[in-house]
């Protein structure tokens, strides 16, 4: 079962209304806390299990939500990025073995140890 929780700040707390539990409204200190207590009353009162329930957070934070999304996908980015570069420089340490090149000459070629190479070598 997914449940939208609508959530404002307001007076240094949250104000969460739930719209599928007859726009069910709760304030709290902490989002965490409302996602509990929305479980709970679900569990209480359908009694679908508390793991079975996903809390949807919404938030209405102009410009800091903007702000993290876009955070958010330069990480997914960089990830992407630091993965391929993980394959590629694989790739090259096992050219530059196939080539007769030692664990050594290849740690110095890469600036890096001649363990990270070993390691490198058995992830390939």
């Amino acid at each position: 079962m997914e449940i939208t929780a609508e959530c404002e700040r307001k007076e240094g707390q949250w104000w969460v209304r739930v719209p599928e539990l007859d726009n069910l409204l709760i304030s709290t200190k902490r989002l965490d806390v409302a996602t509990e207590q929305i479980k709970d009353l679900i569990h209480e009162s359908q009694g679908i299990e508390r793991c079975d329930v996903v809390v949807r957070v919404e938030t209405s934070m102009p410009g800091i939500m903007c702000d993290l999304e876009d955070a958010q996908q330069k990480m997914r980015e960089a990830l992407r990025l630091q993965e391929e570069a993980s394959k590629e420089i694989r790739d090259v340490v096992a050219r530059l073995r196939a080539q007769g090149l030692s664990m050594r000459d290849i740690g110095v070629l890469l600036q890096i140890s001649p363990q990270r190479v070993a390691q490198l070598t058995e992830t390939a």
